[in-house]
């Protein structure tokens, strides 16, 4: 078990892959940063959630804490050796990395949202969700900063600002301090984070 503070990066993209991590407790963000100057957020990654996948040896992208986070740590080495020998393990595995495959398809599902209002709709729908099924409670946590928000669904911070304020003028969604949001309006709220 490795714990690591907030905004502490777990690995830098391009250096050598040799663990693969499995959260326990916290946020972690998965970007990278563009010859531009710009970063793009991946994948925000939660409890029980893996990351550490690489390309060629390598880390694709950059992992930092959200929050502080607890991940058990497998070298690959390790790894192979439990899939030999519970091949139950590598089942769940593979459950796992198809889990964060459907989640980059959501990613990719949000980016293709022409506003910005349903963008951010709908990352506070998958942000509620993220302990279950949401069964009505209006209480949405928000681990991340704005900016966050921002490179993940690749607008300006000045668009997500704006996106906050008309869903509160709208009376859809109370934002209550900088990492917390209520649903007020439960029906408007799934139509617009539903509608593609």
């Amino acid at each position: 078990m490795r714990v690591f503070p907030a905004r502490t990066d777990v690995y830098t993209a391009g250096t050598p892959a040799d663990s693969l991590f499995i959260i326990s407790e916290g946020v972690v963000k998965s970007f990278r940063d563009l010859p531009s100057g710009r970063r793009r957020i991946a994948a925000f990654f939660f409890a029980r959630d893996l990351f550490g996948l690489a390309r060629a040896g390598r880390y694709v992208n950059t992992v930092q804490t959200l929050t502080p986070v607890r991940v058990d740590q497998l070298s690959f080495d390790a790894l192979t050796e439990l899939f030999e020998k519970d091949p139950g393990l590598e089942l769940q595995f593979l459950c796992k990395t198809i889990h964060v495959l459907r989640e980059t398809q959501h990613h990719n599902i949000i980016m293709g949202r022409r506003d910005a209002v349903g963008r951010l709709a709908m990352l506070l729908r998958l942000l509620q969700t993220q302990d279950g099924p949401a069964d009505g409670h209006p209480d949405v946590p928000i681990p991340m900063t704005k900016s966050d928000i921002a490179n993940y669904l690749g607008l300006s911070l000045e668009a997500v600002v704006r996106a906050s304020r008309r869903l509160e003028r709208q009376g859809i969604v109370e934002f209550v301090g900088r990492h917390h949001a209520r649903i007020i309006d439960r029906q408007r709220f799934e139509a617009l984070a539903s509608n593609v």
